[in-house]
C-alpha cells in the first residue's frame, strides 16, 4: 500500500513539474512574441516616420523646383524685354541712317574707312570728312540721346580707332587712341544742347593693330584698307551678361 501511495505522489509531483515546465515555456514564448511585435512596431514606427520624412522632402523638392520655374521664366522674360531693347536701337539706327551708312544688323556698330576720315598716318579729320560725317553722326545721336527707353538701358557709347598691321604697334596704338579722341571731339560739337548728357556716355579707345580684317576670299591675307577704320558702337546696360545668361538659357 504504502509503495502505491509512493508512485501516486511521484506521479503528480512529475506531472506537476511537467507543467510548471510548459508554463514557463509558455511564458518565455509569449515574451518572445511580444518582444517581437514590439520591435516590429518600432521598425514599423521608424519606417512610417522615415516615409513621412522622405514625403516633406519630396514635396519640399518639387515646390522649390516649381519656384525655381518661375524664376527662370521670369527672368527669361527680363532678358528678352532688355534683348528686345537693342534690337529697337538696331532696327531704329538702320531707319534713321537709311542708306547714308551702313549699320551691323548683328551688334549696331557702324564702320567708316579711315582713308576717308584721315590723311596716311595722320589723325586730324578731313574737312570734307567732317561735312560728310556731321549729318550721320547728328542721327545716330539723336537716337541714343533722344530715345527715352534707349537711354534708360544705354551705359556706353564707345568710338575705337583701328590701324592696320603696317608700322610697330605702340605707335599704332597711339595713331588709333589720338584718331579715336578726334572722332569723339567732333561728336561732342555736334549738339550742344546733348553735350553734357552726352559726355556721360561716351568713350574713345585706341585698338593699335589688334583687331583686323582679313580678305573675305583669303582669311589668311590682311585687308589693309578695312583694317584701317573707325568704328561707333553702343553697349547697353549688363549686355556681358544678358549675353551670357541669355545663351544659357536658351540651351536649357
Amino acid at each position: 500500500m504504502k509503495k502505491l501511495n509512493d508512485s501516486q505522489n511521484n506521479f503528480w509531483i512529475s506531472y506537476a513539474d511537467l507543467m510548471a515546465g510548459l508554463l514557463f515555456v509558455f511564458i518565455l514564448v509569449v515574451g518572445v512574441v511580444v518582444m517581437k511585435y514590439s520591435y516590429m512596431t518600432s521598425e514599423l514606427q521608424l519606417q512610417k516616420e522615415s516615409i513621412e520624412k522622405l514625403v516633406q522632402e519630396a514635396a519640399k523638392k518639387q515646390n522649390d523646383a516649381e519656384k525655381l520655374r518661375e524664376e527662370l521664366k521670369q527672368t527669361k522674360e527680363s532678358i528678352n524685354k532688355l534683348t528686345s531693347v537693342k534690337a529697337v536701337v538696331i532696327e531704329k539706327l538702320r531707319t534713321k541712317l537709311g542708306n547714308k551708312i551702313a549699320v551691323n544688323p548683328k551688334d549696331g556698330s557702324l564702320s567708316i574707312a579711315g582713308n576717308i576720315l584721315f590723311d596716311q598716318g595722320e589723325y586730324t579729320l578731313k574737312s570734307d570728312a567732317k561735312m560728310a560725317l556731321q549729318g550721320v553722326l547728328s542721327e545716330y545721336i539723336d537716337v541714343m540721346m533722344n530715345e527715352q527707353e534707349i537711354r534708360d538701358n544705354l551705359e556706353r557709347i564707345i568710338i575705337e580707332g583701328h590701324t592696320n598691321s603696317d608700322g610697330e604697334y605702340l605707335h599704332n596704338l597711339e595713331l588709333s587712341q589720338k584718331r579715336a579722341f578726334e572722332v569723339m571731339k567732333f561728336i561732342l560739337t555736334l549738339q550742344p544742347k546733348l553735350e553734357k548728357d552726352l559726355k556721360v556716355f561716351i568713350a574713345a579707345s585706341g585698338r593699335s593693330d589688334t583687331d583686323l580684317i582679313y580678305d573675305m576670299n583669303d582669311s589668311s591675307l590682311e585687308d589693309k584698307f578695312a583694317s584701317r577704320r573707325i568704328e561707333i558702337k553702343f553697349r547697353l546696360k549688363n549686355d556681358e551678361a544678358i549675353n551670357e545668361i541669355s545663351e544659357m538659357l536658351s540651351e536649357k
